[in-house]
C-alpha cells in the first residue's frame, strides 16, 4: 500500500525544537518515528511561511515542505487533497508528537483494510501516540464539507469536520485496553508543560505506546508539571453577599492591586509556565476596580496569556464592554490558541425572584450585561447557574432562556468548600475512585496580598497552610514545589482533613 505521510507544523512552538533526548528535538524524533510507519513513500510538512528550513536536520531524510502564508480548515483539506493524489491511505499528525508510535499505526491501518474503513484513529490512549489515518477520497469529501470554512486549524480539525457528517463515513477505531481519556493527556511539545511530561516519560525508559498505562499507574506524580490556570484576586469588595460564598460573609475594606503589580505578576507567570490562562478576579469583583481596563489590557498585550473573566454582572460602567471588545479584537492569537477574553456571568436562576434569594439586589442588571456581551463577543460568553437542592426546577428554564439567547451555559455543581458551609448539594456526582486532585495538579492561585493558597477551597474554610507567604520573597517556582508533597500524598490515597471534606477535586478548570 502506498502511502504519505503528512505533519501539521504551522503552529509549532519553540518548545518542540528544544532538546527533549540527547541530541534530538520532539521535530527530529517526529520525523524519524514517522519514517518507521508502514508504505511510507514521501512525507510532506506544512509550515507558516515564517519556518526556518534549517531547523530540518539532515538526520530527518528527504521530506517535501509547503509553506504557506495562512491556514485554516479548508486550506489544510485542499492542500492534503493536492499531496495525497496517487496514493493509497494518509496518516495525518502534528510535527511535534514525539511518541508517536508505528505499531499503533499499523493496527489502525490493518483494521482500515480489513474492514473497508474511511477514517481511522486510536481511542482511549492519550492524543499524540498515533496519527489520523484516511484514504485520499475521504479528504476530497472532508474539504467539501469545509467549503469556505475559515476555523483555524487545531489538533482535532480532522475529526471535527467529520463529525459535521459523521453517518456518512466508515470509522475504525482501536481501542486502548485501559482507557486514558480522563487524564487530559496530550504528548506533545506544544507547551513547557507538555515538554516536561515527555522528558519524565521518556526518562522513565518509555518504549513504545504500550507503556503508557503502566508508566501512568506507577508515576502519577509525573502528571503534575507545570501550573495552567491562574485565579487572580484583584479587588477585595463585592456588589452581593451571595448565599453560596464564603467570601461574602466578610465585609472587608475596599483594596484594589496595582496595575504595576499585576503586570510583574504577568511577566511571572510567563517566565515560569510559559504559557497560561488568567482567570480575574479570584474573590472580589473585577467590575469595581478602579483600573480594570488597564489589568485586562496587560493580559491581552501577552500573546502567552489568554483571560477568563468571572463576574456577577454588577457594577460595570458604560463603555466598558465596548472597550473590551475592541481590545479582544486587536489582540494577537494566544498561544494556547483560546480566544484572547473569554466571560463567565454567574445569574444562577431565570427566576428574578430566586435570583434575590440567592445574590439580593440586581438580576435586571446583570442579566442585561450578560445579553450587552452576547452582543460584542463570539462565542466566548458563558452564563452560569449552580445546581442546588430545591432548585433544580430552574434549570430547565435557565438553560433554554440562555442558549435561544445565544450563550454558553454552565451548569456548575455546588461548592460548600471543605464543609465550611452547608451542603446544598442537588446529588452527588463524585467519581466512584478518587482521584488525585486536579486544583493541586494544574492551578496556581495568586490572593490580593501575593500570597499563594494552597488552594481556593482550603483558603476559603480559613486554612492557614500557603505555598507562599504575602509579603515572602517566595519564586513561583518554590512555591509551585511546595505543593508537590500535597499531590504526592494524593497519588498514594492519603488526604488531609480539609482535603477529605472537599469534593472539587475532580473538577477541572482550562
Amino acid at each position: 500500500m502506498n502511502t504519505i505521510a503528512i505533519l501539521f507544523g504551522a503552529e509549532l512552538r519553540d518548545t518542540a525544537f528544544e532538546e527533549l533526548m540527547p541530541g534530538k528535538s520532539a521535530f527530529l524524533l517526529t520525523l524519524t518515528r514517522v519514517r518507521e510507519f508502514e508504505g511510507i513513500t514521501k512525507i510532506a510538512l506544512l509550515t507558516g511561511d515564517e519556518f526556518n528550513e534549517e531547523r530540518i536536520p539532515q538526520s530527518a531524510g528527504p521530506l517535501v515542505l509547503i509553506k504557506k502564508t495562512v491556514w485554516n480548515t479548508k486550506i489544510l483539506l485542499d492542500t492534503i487533497c493536492e499531496l495525497s493524489a496517487g496514493f493509497d491511505l494518509i496518516y495525518f499528525a502534528w510535527a511535534d508528537t514525539p511518541l508517536i508510535d508505528a505499531e499503533l499505526s499499523r493496527a489502525i491501518k490493518n483494521r482500515i483494510i480489513k474492514y473497508a474503513g474511511e477514517y481511522g484513529y486510536a481511542d482511549g490512549w492519550p492524543q499524540g501516540l498515533s496519527p489520523e489515518l484516511f484514504l485520499p477520497s475521504t479528504a476530497v469529501f472532508l474539504a467539501k464539507i469545509a467549503e469556505g470554512s475559515q476555523e483555524a486549524v487545531r489538533r482535532d480539525t480532522i475529526f471535527s469536520v467529520i463529525q459535521k457528517d459523521i453517518n456518512s463515513f466508515d470509522i475504525e477505531t482501536e481501542l486502548a485496553p485501559v482507557d486514558l481519556r480522563s487524564y487530559r493527556l496530550l504528548f506533545a511539545a506544544d507547551s513547557r508543560r507538555n515538554l516536561l511530561l515527555l522528558r519524565r516519560f521518556l526518562e522513565a525508559g518509555w518504549r513504545d505506546y504500550n507503556d503508557a498505562a503502566p508508566l501512568i499507574a506507577k508515576h502519577p506524580e509525573f502528571l503534575r508539571t507545570l501550573p495552567a490556570f491562574f485565579p487572580i484576586m484583584v479587588c477585595s469588595v463585592c456588589p452581593q453577599k451571595c448565599k453560596f460564598c464564603p467570601y461574602s460573609k466578610n465585609s472587608p475594606a475596599a483594596e484594589f492591586m496595582q496595575p504595576e503589580r499585576f503586570s510583574s505578576i504577568l511577566d511571572k507567570i510567563i517566565a515560569f509556565s510559559g504559557d497560561a490562562v488568567i482567570d480575574i478576579s479570584l474573590w472580589g469583583e473585577l467590575a469595581l476596580h478602579p483600573a480594570r481596563i488597564e489589568l485586562i489590557a496587560a493580559v491581552l498585550e501577552r500573546p502567552q496569556l489568554s483571560l477568563v473573566i468571572e463576574t456577577c454582572g454588577i457594577g460595570w460602567q458604560p463603555g466598558d464592554v465596548e472597550k473590551i471588545a475592541a481590545l479582544n479584537a486587536g489582540a494577537k492569537p494566544r498561544l494556547n490558541l483560546m480566544a484572547p477574553v473569554s466571560w463567565i456571568v454567574s445569574l444562577d436562576s431565570a427566576s428574578p425572584e430566586r435570583y434575590f434569594n440567592l445574590h439580593g439586589e440586581g438580576f435586571e442588571e446583570a442579566a442585561g450585561f450578560a445579553k450587552t456581551l452576547l452582543g460584542a463577543f463570539d462565542k466566548t460568553v458563558y452564563v452560569q447557574a449552580l445546581r442546588m437542592r430545591g432548585e433544580e426546577d430552574d434549570a430547565e428554564a435557565f438553560y433554554r432562556f440562555w442558549k435561544d439567547a445565544g450563550a454558553e451555559v454552565i451548569i456548575q455543581k455546588y461548592n460548600n468548600f471543605c464543609a465550611s458551609l452547608s451542603d446544598e448539594s442537588a446529588g452527588d456526582i463524585s467519581p466512584l475512585h478518587r482521584q488525585p486532585c486536579w486544583h493541586i495538579m494544574r492551578d496556581f492561585p495568586i490572593m490580593l496580598d501575593g500570597s499563594v493558597p494552597v488552594c481556593r477551597e482550603r483558603q476559603a474554610a480559613g486554612d492557614t497552610e500557603f505555598l507562599a507567604a504575602a509579603g515572602a520573597d517566595t519564586t513561583f517556582e518554590t512555591a509551585w514545589e511546595r505543593g508537590a508533597a500535597l499531590y504526592a500524598e494524593h497519588c498514594a490515597g492519603r488526604w488531609s482533613a480539609l482535603c477529605e471534606r472537599c469534593d472539587e477535586y475532580y473538577t477541572f478548570n482550562f
